[in-house]
């Protein structure tokens, strides 16, 4: 059999399988979901002039802190960030709500976040007095500065990556700390981090490291769609954050 007649004969399968619409799919970009915790709660302060009950309560709450899961799902073109969805066990603990509450301030991510990478464009939501308020904007810029530090994270072998970012409401410079992983190159990263060349496995911020927890990989994995229709823009939410905050403080 000879070589010319092979090729023709995979290019008449190829040919039918493209036209039943089979191989698409063969080339279906994979999609990771990602989990990230709470590796390292920062206290800002020192425990020691509690008291014994104040102690416990820092410690209860650190702990739970530790046990906040966030996810996200994950390819090329966009990715959709938030905590993980759990159902919550019946608690006899009349604190619950307080710990939860105290717990999130560490990481202080949005409710959700999705990005669209190929227009260097993300969507967070932000739930205020109990009312979420959409707002799209463009990546935020980290000035990353990529360094030469290596280090093991999950088994993949992590860079270091350093940069800073103003906060548009208060205003201030806030440096990051990111460690990403080149074998995966998503631009990816927890709630607004990313732009790095290479999943962000790692960040370390002001009030906590995040880690990655578990990487998973499949196809079929879908990415949420926020519906961009009634959204705010940048400066649209500046504003209303400045209202609420005089309302609050008159």
């Amino acid at each position: 059999m000879s070589v010319s007649y092979i090729r023709y004969s995979i290019l008449k399968v190829v040919l039918c399988l493209f036209s039943l619409g089979i191989v698409p799919n063969l080339y279906a970009q994979t999609t990771y979901k990602v989990t990230y915790h709470i590796s390292e709660p920062k206290l800002l302060g020192s425990k020691k002039d509690l008291d014994k009950k104040g102690k416990q309560l820092v410690e209860q709450i650190v702990d739970y802190a530790k046990n906040i899961n966030y996810i996200l799902i994950t390819n090329q073109n966009e990715s959709y960030f938030e905590q993980e969805n759990i159902l919550k066990k019946e608690s006899n603990n009349p604190l619950e709500p307080v710990l939860e509450k105290m717990a999130k301030r560490f990481a202080s991510f949005h409710k959700a976040v999705y990005a669209n990478h190929n227009e260097d464009s993300i969507i967070f939501i932000k739930n205020l007095l109990d009312q979420d308020f959409k707002v799209k904007r463009n990546y935020y810029n980290f000035n990353w500065v990529l360094k030469d530090d290596n280090k093991k994270i999950m088994g993949f072998n992590a860079k270091k990556a350093l940069g800073s970012y103003i906060n548009s409401v208060t205003n201030k410079e806030l440096k990051v700390e990111a460690w990403f992983i080149p074998s995966i190159p998503l631009q990816s990263g927890p709630d607004i981090f990313m732009g790095l060349p290479g999943l962000i496995a790692e960040i370390n911020l002001n009030k906590a490291v995040i880690t990655i927890k578990k990487i998973e990989k499949n196809t079929n994995l879908e990415i949420n769609k926020v519906d961009d229709s009634k959204v705010m823009t940048q400066k649209e939410y500046e504003v209303l954050i400045k209202d609420l905050t005089k309302k609050f403080i008159d």
